[in-house]
C-alpha cells in the first residue's frame, strides 16, 4: 500500500464512520473542556492526547509505515483504536459534573450529558440505520443465499466480492476459493501465502459476469467449484457448461454444478 493509499484509506473510514454522531467527535470535545475547566493540571493529559492524534493515528506517513510493519492495520480500523476515547470523555465528564456543583446545573447537565453521550453512540440503537456503514450490513438477499449455501453444503465456491462477507460471516465454514484478502491490503497478517493469478483473473472476470461467464465456468469446473455466485444479467442461461442455474436474486445469480 503506497502513501497516497493509505490517505484515501484513511478519508474513506473517517467519511463512513456514524452518521449520526461519534465518539471520535466527544473525544475532541473532551479536550476542549479539559483545556478551558483546568488547564494547569491537565496540560500533560491534554498534550497526551493531542499527540497522540496528530503525529500517529491521523498521521498519514506513520500510518503508511505502520501498515508495512503490521500489515493487518491495512484496513484502518485497528489503528483508530488508540484514540483512548473511553478515557477522557468520562474524565472530561466528571470534571465538568464537579464545575457544575458550583453553578447550580448539576442535574440538568446530567440529563444533557446521557443524551450526548447516547446520540453519538447511535441512542441505543434507535439510530442503527444511520450509524452502521452499508459495507457491514448483511441484508435479506444475502442471507437467503447464505442459507442455501448452508443447505447444500458445498465443498467449494466461487463468489462475486460483493457477497463474500456475508459468507464468511453467517456461511457454516464454507469454503472460498478467495476471500476478501485478496484484494484487502494485509488482511492475512502476513501469514498467508499469496494467491495464485488464476485466483486475481477469477476476481478480474467477475467484474463483468456477462462477458466473461463461459470462462468462469470452464475455470471454475477446473478448479473442482460446485458453487459460482455471480452478478445478475439479462437473459442469464440456465445451464453454463456444467453448472445449472440453482437460485436467483435481484442481484446474484447463484450456479450449481451439476452431479
Amino acid at each position: 500500500m503506497n502513501l497516497g493509499m493509505t490517505i484515501d484509506t484513511m478519508l474513506t473510514y473517517f467519511s463512513e464512520t456514524k452518521l449520526a454522531g461519534s465518539y471520535f467527535l466527544l473525544f475532541l470535545v473532551s479536550i476542549v473542556l479539559l483545556y478551558s475547566l483546568n488547564k494547569e493540571i491537565n496540560v500533560w493529559f491534554i498534550l497526551y492526547g493531542i499527540a497522540l492524534l496528530v503525529v500517529v493515528v491521523m498521521n498519514p506517513i506513520v500510518v503508511w509505515a505502520l501498515m508495512q510493519v503490521f500489515p493487518a492495520l491495512g484496513s484502518y480500523a485497528p489503528l483508530t483504536m488508540l484514540i483512548p476515547a473511553f478515557l477522557y470523555v468520562p474524565f472530561a465528564a466528571t470534571e465538568l459534573l464537579d464545575f457544575s456543583k458550583e453553578k447550580k446545573i448539576y442535574k440538568p447537565l446530567i440529563v444533557i450529558l446521557i443524551v450526548l453521550i447516547s446520540v453519538c453512540g447511535s441512542l441505543f440503537g434507535v439510530f442503527k440505520d444511520f450509524t452502521v456503514r452499508e459495507g457491514n450490513v448483511i441484508d435479506a438477499e444475502e442471507t437467503e443465499i447464505v442459507g442455501k449455501l448452508n443447505e447444500w453444503e458445498p465443498e467449494l465456491v466461487l463468489a462475486d466480492e460483493g457477497i463474500i462477507q456475508a459468507i464468511s460471516t453467517r456461511g457454516n465454514a464454507i469454503p472460498l476459493l478467495y476471500g476478501r484478502d485478496l484484494w484487502t491490503d494485509g488482511l492475512d497478517t502476513g501469514i498467508m501465502d499469496g494467491y495464485n493469478e488464476e485466483a486475481y483473473t477469477f476476481f478480474d472476470a467477475l467484474k463483468n459476469s456477462e462477458e466473461n461467464k463461459d470462462f468462469i465456468a470452464t475455470t471454475a469446473y477446473e478448479y473442482c467449484c460446485d458453487v459460482i455466485i455471480m452478478d445478475v444479467f439479462e437473459d442469464a442461461p440456465q445451464r453454463l457448461g456444467e453448472y445449472k442455474l440453482a437460485h436467483s436474486t435481484e442481484n446474484y445469480l447463484v450456479y450449481r454444478l451439476v452431479k
